[in-house]
């Protein structure tokens, strides 16, 4: 049910996403950064929305040897991101619609990301599972969320509530959920909780 909930809700966010986003979707260089992409990575974005995060790693990978993959289960959303790398001449990425908790795709990945898109999953940990079986031994899985703005007082309530009528979902306890995944992970938080940067090696 809520999973049907948040693609009816983003059937109709599609045509404005990347206007009404990028002034609250703070930290996408700093967690493509934390990726360490390489030029010849393979790249796993799951969540990838309208292709935000494309420019950054699209630019970090070299076309012959480097692919990125990006998946959502939007169709609408995927169709802004499909025009994005059409008008961009991307040739090294692929977008799939899928199931984040239910991934397939018949390869791994040395390098996945989750860009604002974990605290929308409602089994998030079914996606991190998911997630790390495609992910090679000692590949980097890289977590961009909302905090739970722990420093924020009384508008943190108002804005954790804002963010739950938009099937937002930030005060889950992702840290806990993906630290034993890993076998090395470090978590760096931001602007009083505002967001955070996860990372995790396998």
């Amino acid at each position: 049910m809520a999973h049907t909930a948040v693609q009816r809700f983003y059937r109709h966010q599609a045509c404005i996403y990347n206007l009404s986003r990028w002034t609250i979707l703070r930290g996408r260089r700093g967690a493509v950064a934390a990726l360490d992409v390489r030029p010849d990575s393979r790249v796993l974005e799951i969540g990838c929305g309208t292709g935000l995060n494309f420019d950054c790693v699209a630019a970090l990978l070299d076309p012959a040897r480097g692919r990125l993959v990006g998946v959502d289960f939007s169709e609408p959303m995927l169709r802004r991101a499909r025009r994005r790398v059409l008008r961009h001449g991307w040739s090294h990425v692929d977008l799939i619609v899928a199931d984040a908790t239910r991934l397939e795709l018949g390869g791994r990945f040395d390098r996945v990301l989750f860009g604002y898109s974990l605290a929308m999953i409602p089994d998030w940990n079914a996606a991190i599972a998911a997630a790390v079986r495609h992910l090679v031994p000692g590949g980097r899985l890289v977590v961009l969320e909302f905090g739970r703005f722990d420093q924020w007082g009384l508008l943190g309530t108002m804005v954790r509530g804002y963010l739950r009528v938009n099937h937002v979902y930030c005060d889950q306890p992702f840290a806990e959920g993906l630290r034993p995944h890993f076998s090395e992970f470090e978590i760096r938080p931001w602007l009083g909780g505002y967001n955070f940067i996860a990372a995790g090696v396998k």
